[in-house]
């Protein structure tokens, strides 16, 4: 949800005339079809299972690298998914659809840092951990 209100924020500031939920519904749909409710709906439900899925993936990092130094992993896991999901996967399908300026680009990349951040601020809330760590 973090990086959602750091897109729609941006949005609605004029920095980006998508959302993350019309970029994932690319993979899915057409041109034509990516500006209809049904759009925000595929893609909502496509990258929140993504965002899930990578939150329990960053979980087990953690937990396998120990939590010392977790608001850098969180911060290099956040640009690490922006480099591999966004850079390699979507970013080519939602450049050729919806032809995403370089401000938009950038927008997504400080969305995937602020997931990152996120991740780890949630897992020192409801881990267990203190957040100073």
């Amino acid at each position: 949800m973090v990086k959602l209100i750091f897109n729609y924020f941006c949005y609605l500031m004029g920095w980006t005339p998508v959302v993350f939920w019309q970029i994932a519904a690319t993979r899915f749909l057409d041109r034509t079809e990516l500006f209809q409710p049904a759009a925000l709906l595929i893609g909502g439900v496509a990258d929140l299972t993504i965002s899930a899925v990578l939150g329990i993936i960053f979980l087990y990092l953690l937990k396998y690298t120990h939590h010392r130094f977790r608001w850098i992993k969180g911060a290099g896991f956040g640009l690490l998914i922006w480099v591999g999901l966004f850079g390699a996967i979507l970013g080519q399908s939602a450049q050729n659809k919806l032809h995403i300026s370089s401000t938009a680009i950038i927008v997504t990349l400080f969305a995937h840092f602020v997931f990152g951040l996120g991740l780890t601020l949630f897992d020192g809330l409801f881990g267990g951990r203190k957040i100073k760590q």
